[in-house]
């Protein structure tokens, strides 16, 4: 089991912060189209749940997906902030690790008046306690 990357989107749909560990395969086109892919899936997914659900909305619906190949984990905020962890499909308490990392971002971004989350986040503290909680976590790296 392993994490392969993180992507961390503003309300706007901006990616701010992005970071990657062990994967394996490259996407083979700029990083930024990547983004867009990204969210753009995660906005058809919501949609696509949203259609589909009979229960009153309010909730996040879609948390994740798998394929034969990796799962995606998916946390959004109230406030619109999208988190996304993609990780082997056996990788566990990733909804922990994700709430985690939220916990950073406040901690890092959001009570530091000099970092605008209208753009990408370059604070070296929030990256590196970012790297730390996923380097530390469970499912980073262990064999099947």
């Amino acid at each position: 089991m392993t994490i392969y990357n993180f992507y961390l989107f503003n309300k706007q749909g901006l990616c701010i912060a992005y970071k990657e560990w062990h994967r394996e395969k490259q996407s083979g086109m700029p990083r930024e189209e990547e983004y867009k892919l990204v969210y753009g899936m995660l906005l058809s997914l919501r949609s696509f749940a949203g259609k589909l659900t009979t229960k009153s909305q309010g909730t996040q619906l879609v948390k994740s997906y798998r394929t034969s190949v990796y799962k995606m984990n998916y946390m959004e905020t109230p406030t619109g902030l999208k988190m996304v962890v993609n990780t082997d499909p056996d990788a566990f308490e990733i909804p922990e690790l994700l709430r985690s990392l939220y916990q950073v971002f406040v901690e890092t971004v959001l009570k530091n008046p000099l970092i605008e989350i209208s753009q990408e986040i370059t604070s070296e503290m929030f990256h590196s306690q970012l790297d730390k909680i996923v380097r530390s976590h469970l499912s980073f790296n262990k064999s099947k």
